[in-house]
């Protein structure tokens, strides 16, 4: 009687599972307290089930060995890890937005403990949510999706094959994280300079004035009236780093593969 499951099927799994692993590890929303761990147990096994059985993945179980299968767990480790990675560099731009915000604002002395994401400032925690919130209306899940498929396809699971120029890759992605931060928080960064610049002014010709009492209620009000005025100018913006996410996405993929 044929077994319902073979070393070979075994095998397979435990290596798929290990890049879903990786990939949870790396990725920013799964990895966080934001979902509990039973339920990211369930959605690594869950997904490497469904991998594993739509793309038929076997592994030949001829001259292996403990040390040849523990190489290819951490391939596939660093693989599902470097994937997440990217993810993880583009928000932290909208992190890094919003931290260089809340510190022209003031909102710096007011940070949260949140246990999801550490201690935070408040509008830290509204640009996550935000990049989380467009993640998935852009479509955005759906490349990651496609792009893990694609992954096993280019990079089949048993092989000790890796290009190191992804690391090279995912270095040379980094500074984004500064581009796009500076591109989205510019221009309230700019509007609020000018009401530091302004207070500094009052403070110096008229002394009488209480700057400090003044300027902290207002450079509040005016940050959250920019942020106000200018939410579709940030959604724009938004979209245009998602679009650049997906792209060098399936770029690393691609260099992975060669």
């Amino acid at each position: 009687m044929k077994p319902l499951i073979t070393p070979e099927m075994a095998v397979a799994f435990g290596l798929v599972m290990s890049r879903m692993v990786g990939m949870f590890l790396g990725f920013p929303v799964l990895n966080t307290a934001l979902i509990p761990l039973n339920v990211r147990v369930m959605l690594v096994v869950a997904f490497s089930f469904f991998f594993i059985s739509m793309q038929d993945i076997t592994v030949s179980t001829e001259n292996f060995s403990v040390i040849s299968y523990t190489m290819l767990i951490l391939r596939e480790l660093l693989i599902g890890f470097l994937l997440g990675l990217i993810v993880n560099i583009f928000i932290s731009a909208f992190s890094y937005a919003a931290e260089l915000i809340s510190y022209f604002m003031g909102f710096t002395i007011a940070n949260v403990f949140d246990p999801t994401f550490g201690q935070i400032s408040v509008l830290d925690r509204f640009f996550i949510l935000l990049f989380y919130l467009l993640f998935f209306i852009t479509g955005a899940y759906q490349m990651v999706l496609g792009g893990i498929i694609m992954s096993f396809k280019i990079l089949p699971v048993g092989t000790l094959s890796f290009n190191f120029d992804t690391l090279f890759y995912v270095l040379k992605e980094s500074p984004y994280i500064f581009y796009f931060a500076f591109k989205i928080a510019f221009p309230f960064v700019l509007i609020l300079f000018m009401i530091n610049v302004a207070l500094a002014l009052i403070n110096r010709l008229i002394p009488q004035i209480n700057v400090f009492i003044v300027g902290l209620p207002l450079q509040i009000f005016v940050g959250l009236a920019a942020l106000a005025i200018g939410a579709s100018f940030i959604l724009y913006f938004s979209v245009s780093v998602i679009n650049h996410f997906a792209e060098s996405y399936l770029k690393a993929i691609g260099i992975m593969g060669k």
